[in-house]
């Protein structure tokens, strides 16, 4: 690989960002629980370059901090919460110019889920998430008739679909709710998985998050430049191969990857901030044909509280049925992680910030988890289309 060519293709990628956004990349979210409502926050506020959102099991668009209870945002009763005061927020929001025009979201995909035996996010209060959404003219499909509690359901891994399984919170519900989701985030033309075997020969790795939110731009403009961008690539990720992985690993776009044979719960790369709640890894998949430079799409996946990989390990990334679709239909899968505190922030669960923990601007663009996450979706542009525009 050219080190001339990889720098100036970075170049003139940078001068792109500079003066114009990306609009050729497919870009969806979703969440389950805290994640769900990370997912609409995601949404919402950068509804320019994110172009639909599934929301599983979470409450709607700030309701925690509406001035109701976290609580009441969770066990309801829903006739206690106003949409019309949501919808509210968001015109505010926007007027003091701290999300993107809701404007954007007419048309997008909405995928809204809640079990009718879930205890812990009570069906009623989900169900207002479609209720806004509607109100800002997206599309909206909904799942609320599965026998399902408070998990992720999938078509063959997890305990029995209506118990609550605190184990994981991945229950066996014989559906693919991953592929029902992004088929509709999606367009609707999907390749539906087969089986659980769908052979996953793309390149699972983790990344440095700290990395993956701060990129920097001057690798590509300083002369001396001391890395290039695969030398990045290669500080900043490193192969990772789960317990029961069956297929081989290698490289990303050519490139010798490092790998890490150590505990999943012990291996650090950089200190997480203590102000935003990260974990200092993440997963990341390219399938095979985006891990050679193919143009794909991108998918946000956000895991509930008690379900970080400090907690679960890799189970929610590898199964609750996000990688067979992404590998059949060319989706980078991108699996932010956030971890549990007791001291500032105070986040014992490991739960994503929808009240407010992290900051009172906690669904605004400038706030540390929307701003974060946001900046690992770039980051994949960046890295995604440089190698695309090299091979």
């Amino acid at each position: 690989m050219s080190t001339i060519f990889l720098d100036t293709a970075i170049l003139l990628l940078v001068v792109s960002l500079a003066t114009a956004r990306m609009p050729d990349t497919h870009i969806t979210v979703s969440g389950i629980s805290s994640g769900g409502a990370m997912a609409t926050q995601l949404h919402i506020g950068f509804s320019k370059d994110i172009n639909g959102c599934g929301i599983l099991a979470g409450p709607p668009f700030y309701c925690g901090g509406s001035g109701m209870t976290t609580t009441l945002c969770m066990t309801g009763p829903a006739a206690l919460i106003s949409v019309t005061v949501l919808e509210q927020k968001i015109k505010y929001y926007r007027l003091l110019d701290k999300i993107d025009d809701p404007v954007n979201l007419k048309g997008d995909p909405v995928y809204v889920f809640s079990g009718i035996y879930d205890k812990v996010a009570y069906p009623g209060v989900v169900k207002l998430n479609e209720q806004l959404y509607s109100r800002l003219g997206a599309t909206v499909k909904t799942n609320f008739n599965m026998p399902a509690h408070h998990g992720f359901p999938t078509e063959n891994f997890g305990a029995a679909c209506s118990t609550l399984n605190m184990a994981n919170y991945i229950n066996n519900c014989n559906f693919n709710l991953a592929y029902d989701m992004l088929n509709h985030l999606s367009g609707g033309n999907l390749t539906k998985p087969v089986n659980s075997k769908t052979p996953l020969v793309g390149q699972m790795l983790m990344f440095d998050q700290n990395a993956f939110m701060n990129f920097p731009l001057s690798l590509a403009v300083e002369e001396n430049a001391k890395l290039s961008m695969s030398e990045w690539i290669k500080n900043s990720m490193y192969l990772y191969t789960p317990e029961d992985w069956d297929w081989p690993t290698s490289g990303l776009f050519n490139l010798t990857m490092p790998k890490s044979s150590k505990s999943l719960k012990t291996k650090t790369i950089t200190t997480r901030s203590a102000l935003s709640g990260f974990d200092d890894e993440g997963f990341i998949y390219f399938p095979s044909a985006c891990a050679n430079g193919e143009k794909c799409s991108i998918h946000v996946a956000l895991h509930g509280c008690q379900q970080g990989k400090s907690v679960v390990g890799d189970v929610f990334a590898t199964k609750a049925g996000y990688l067979e679709v992404a590998e059949l239909n060319n989706i980078i899968m991108i699996f932010p992680q956030v971890v549990k505190s007791l001291m500032l922030p105070t986040n014992p669960m490991g739960c994503w910030d929808w009240w407010g923990y992290s900051s009172i601007y906690y669904a605004t663009q400038d706030a540390p988890q929307m701003s974060g996450v946001k900046n690992m979706i770039d980051t994949v542009r960046m890295i995604k289309k440089v190698f695309a525009a090299i091979n």
